[in-house]
């Protein structure tokens, strides 16, 4: 009798215990995926197409894309190619090759998760800022409506730098940081004389332009965007912003000022 009572309270706590263990001792864990290396596609030094899969569609953890950038002076004498690689990267300035070495090894990295890109990005100095959109929300642009197709940018020679999305075209802009510096001459990625101005690379001005030292005046000194995209959401446990991994979209050379 005392072992058929035993067998039955068993029976009932076990199912129990696995009911209380799954929703109050064992959290998830919240994952948004990153844009594969695979699937970005640059070409020479003035385009890029970056195919979005649809992964993330249905992850609640999910809120959007980010792009990160920067802004590198580089010498107009330098021979520079056409189509821009890492191995050209230290040519067009020795910090761009500095930056994307620590990048580098979080790009489609398995191990290398969950890393505060906020910071990998802008610490150590990095004057990496995030990229906006002229008359819209980068954010709301690069949410769930882009799954399953391409990003497309441009960068050609007199025409303002673009990013199309959803079958619209938007000029890209610079950040301000929310308003602690402010860009010159003005936000669009242009090469001018005041935006590689040495006067002007610090942080109440371009302060997401790095310099090049022993350069001659404008227009001897180019310029070029690094960018970056990444995942980016939040842990539903912890409301901690959480991010996937980085992939490079390309650096671009900015188009000279025409006017």
């Amino acid at each position: 009798m005392k072992k058929n009572f035993f067998k039955f309270k068993i029976f009932f706590l076990i199912p129990l215990f696995l009911v209380l263990f799954g929703t109050c001792g064992v959290e998830d864990y919240y994952h948004i995926y990153h844009v594969p290396q695979s699937s970005i596609f640059p070409e020479l030094n003035s385009r890029a197409v970056v195919r979005i899969d649809g992964r993330n569609s249905g992850n609640s953890a999910f809120q959007n894309y980010i792009i990160f950038y920067c802004i590198y002076v580089g010498d107009a004498n330098a021979d520079i190619p056409s189509t821009i690689s890492s191995t050209t990267f230290n040519t067009i300035n020795p910090t761009l090759a500095q930056n994307h070495n620590t990048i580098s090894p979080y790009i489609d990295s398995e191990t290398l998760v969950g890393v505060n890109l906020d910071n990998l990005f802008r610490g150590g100095g990095r004057r990496f800022r995030y990229l906006e959109l002229e008359g819209a929300n980068i954010d709301s642009i690069l949410s769930a409506g882009v799954f399953n197709s391409n990003l497309v940018f441009s960068f050609a020679s007199n025409e303002y730098p673009t990013m199309t999305a959803g079958g619209n075209t938007y000029r890209l802009m610079r950040s301000t940081g929310n308003r602690s510096f402010t860009p010159q001459p003005d936000r669009f990625f242009v090469n001018t004389e005041a935006l590689s101005r040495e006067e002007f690379i610090n942080d109440l001005f371009n302060a997401d332009v790095v310099n090049r030292a022993g350069l001659g005046p404008w227009p001897q000194r180019i310029t070029f965007a690094a960018m970056y995209i990444a995942a980016m959401g939040y842990d539903l446990n912890t409301h901690a912003t959480i991010y996937s991994t980085p992939s490079l979209i390309h650096v671009f050379r900015l188009p000279n000022a025409w006017n």
